[in-house]
Order: structure tokens, then C-alpha cells, then sequence
């Protein structure tokens, strides 16, 4: 990992973020660069009327004082970069984040009535992007990462997708764990069997990482995952995002958008 993209609108949570991306830079050898759209959508009728979406200066001169801040107490390479953009903000920065290895993203969670059922920006980003993001919630300080909780219906799926949380575990900790969390609405002896193959198979290739494994039985996905990890103390949650099929995309969008509306701790997504 060699390049990190931070977006940022100077709110409280942004700024965090982009503590928390030049710490990781510092720590693992990347270069950040800090990213500010000025969307069409993002503002009012009149003033888009008016065509201030198009006046950046006056946020390229506060993006680049923000810039040579991190460079001056962080001591990495920092770049800024403000778009005007007729897009929504969510591509505006998934088509960005396509020359980069990460995105870092502050979250406040769901604030108002339409982000709690329609997704937050950090969740539209993740659904926007081909490229992992690390969400940092609002009032979660840097620290190292060396437990991570990765809930993931392996069984269900057939499959354990663990190379792409290898290569990020690799770069975050000299030695991290990786519980794989299951959460089933019961217990079947073939379902068992199944799990215990795909969990050998999975032992065999994560030579890197230490790879335990855990099922929960609860129709209560959410809340049982967002209780495990907090139960358990893990440092980050890792999810998965799939495409097989339109049922399995629905239930892990929804997934997906409600514990990146809740959780107090880093939430780490990429696809399979």
C-alpha cells in the first residue's frame, strides 16, 4: 500500500480521519493525499444557481494550509486536491480513489432520519468504490490494529475471500489475528461439516495471519456482530462486499450500511 485518498469537508470527523490516515501513512511508508469535492448536489438550489460550486480557491488555500500542517507534525508526503464535480459526492470520490490503494473516511454515523434508512456518505462511498475504505468513526482515536473480527457467511458463500484482508493485515501490525465470525439463525450438522472444510482450506493459504474462527446462532445479525467485537475488545471489524446474486447483495448492503451507522470503532470494507 503506497498511496492513501482522505476526503474531507473540514467537519470534526473529517479532520479525525485525516489524523488518523497520516498516522497510518507514517506508520506503513504511504503518501496521503487529502480530498475535498465541491459537489453540485451538496448544495443549495440558489447557490448552484449562482454557481458557487464553482468558486474552489478559497478550499484549495484551506485544503493546502490543512496539508502543509500534516507534513509539518506528521513528517510524510501530503498532497491536496479540490474537484469541482456534477456528480454525486459518492463517485466523485470512488472515480478518484481508483488511482489509490485506500480510502480513509471520517463517519459521524447516521445524524438525521433519511441517512439511517438510505445509507450515510461513507456508505454510499463504499458502494460506490472499487477500492477498500476504512471507516473511522467520529471520536476513535489511531491506534494499532492487532485483532480484527471479519464477519463473513463463509459457509453460505462457499468460500473464504481471506487474501484481500491478508495483504491489509500485513501493513497495519507485525502480528495480527483474524477471528472469522458466522452468525446463523441455527445449528445444522451439515452445515458444520461444510464450515470445518472451507475453515481447513482457509488455515492452509493465511500463512501470514492468525486465523481463528467463531459462529454466533442469532437472527440478530447486526447487533450480534457490533456485540462481538465489542465484547471481545477486537481493534477493527472487517466486512466483504459480494455480488452473486441479487438476494445475497441486498442482505450484505444492508449489512453493510447499518454497522457503518453504528459502530464506535474502525470498520475496515472491501470487495471480494
Amino acid at each position: 500500500m503506497k498511496k492513501i485518498l482522505c476526503p474531507t469537508d473540514f467537519s470534526e470527523a473529517a479532520d479525525q480521519a485525516v489524523a488518523y490516515s497520516a498516522k497510518l501513512c507514517k506508520k506503513i511508508g504511504a503518501e496521503l493525499t487529502l480530498f475535498n469535492v465541491q459537489s453540485i448536489f451538496s448544495l443549495p438550489p440558489a447557490e448552484v444557481i449562482k454557481g458557487k460550486f464553482l468558486a474552489t480557491e478559497p478550499i484549495s488555500e484551506r485544503l493546502e494550509e490543512q496539508c502543509y500542517k500534516v507534513m509539518d507534525i506528521f513528517k510524510i508526503a501530503c498532497l491536496s486536491e479540490v474537484k469541482p464535480s456534477n456528480k454525486r459526492l459518492s463517485d466523485s470520490i470512488a472515480d478518484r480513489a481508483k488511482d489509490f490503494d485506500l480510502i480513509v473516511m471520517g463517519t459521524n454515523g447516521a445524524d438525521d432520519y433519511h441517512q439511517f434508512f438510505f445509507g450515510t456518505n461513507s456508505y454510499q462511498v463504499i458502494r460506490a468504490s472499487s477500492v477498500p475504505v476504512l471507516l473511522i468513526p467520529q471520536g476513535c482515536g489511531f491506534q494499532d490494529i492487532s485483532t480484527i473480527v471479519f464477519a463473513y457467511d463463509y459457509e453460505h458463500e462457499n468460500k473464504l475471500p481471506i487474501e484481500q484482508l491478508t495483504q491489509w493485515a500485513k501493513l497495519i501490525g507485525a502480528k495480527v489475528e483474524v477471528t472469522v465470525l458466522q452468525v446463523k439463525e441455527h445449528y445444522t450438522r451439515d452445515a458444520e461439516l461444510r464450515s470445518k472444510a472451507i475453515q481447513e482450506s482457509s488455515q492452509i493459504h493465511a500463512t501470514t495471519i492468525d486465523v481463528n474462527f467463531d459462529t454466533i446462532y442469532s437472527d440478530e445479525v447486526i447487533s450480534s456482530i457490533n456485540s462481538y467485537v465489542l465484547r471481545n475488545e477486537a481493534d477493527a471489524l472487517a466486512l466483504c462486499s459480494v455480488n452473486p446474486s441479487i438476494i445475497q447483495t441486498l442482505f450484505h448492503k444492508s449489512v453493510i450500511k447499518e454497522l457503518s451507522a453504528i459502530v464506535n470503532y474502525p470498520l475496515f470494507v472491501f470487495h471480494a
